[in-house]
């Protein structure tokens, strides 16, 4: 027997796909075989391999999905699913059947492939950082604020060598060139920081990523 038959007995098909006869009934219960891959109703319910085969794919996790020979990648069940109900007369019934559509399936099975993008996209920016393609926003305004401070630092390190030569060519104390030179450079700085405050205030908390 393959799974080109019409229609299979419930341990059938889960000898085929790798599973326990009960596991098979905890599917149908669970709405996840449903409509036209069921003939009959119950414990005599037989499957249409096909079609119960396609509903799988799009109801099952992914990581409970089909392997390449054919059979499911599940756990073994730990029991049988519980498939009567005790009634007050101490008869028993059948659970309810969960109503499932083709719809829900596709909806469902779109919904977990992008819950599985996310995670993927997550996954890869997480590596990213962890080998230094991205940094932490926090961490490059620290390294951007230490860099242009750094370089502040050295011109103004370097105004009593511009002051000493102003001194010279002019002919002006180098005390007053030296006075008037660092006001205008330490006016110059306070607005340039000033305006790098603004620009780094305007920057959006995540930018788009242009990978080669």
């Amino acid at each position: 027997m393959t799974l080109s038959v019409e229609t299979m007995t419930k341990g059938a098909f889960a000898a085929h796909i790798g599973v326990s006869a009960g596991r098979i009934s905890q599917y149908i219960a669970e709405g996840k075989i449903y409509g036209d891959a069921l003939e009959g109703d119950g414990r005599t319910a037989k499957i249409r391999p096909a079609i119960a085969r396609q509903q799988l794919q799009k109801t099952l996790e992914p990581s409970q999905r089909f392997g390449a020979n054919g059979a499911a990648v599940l756990k073994p069940a730990v029991a049988e699913p519980a498939l009567q109900l005790a009634q007050s007369d101490g008869a028993s019934v059948p659970p309810p059947r969960l109503t499932f559509t083709d719809d829900v399936a596709d909806q469902l099975a779109a919904e977990r492939l992008r819950q599985q993008q996310i995670t993927t996209a997550r996954l890869e920016r997480e590596e990213a950082l962890e080998v230094g393609r991205y940094m932490l926003t926090d961490e490059a305004r620290r390294q951007t604020v230490r860099a242009v401070s750094e370089a502040f630092k050295v011109m103004e390190q370097g105004i009593p060598e511009m002051a000493k030569a102003i001194a010279a060519q002019f002919g002006v104390p180098m005390h007053d060139a030296t006075h008037a030179l660092l006001k205008v450079f330490r006016d110059v700085r306070a607005k340039k920081a000033a305006g790098f405050r603004t620009a780094a205030d305007e920057q959006p908390e995540h930018i788009e990523d242009e990978q080669p």
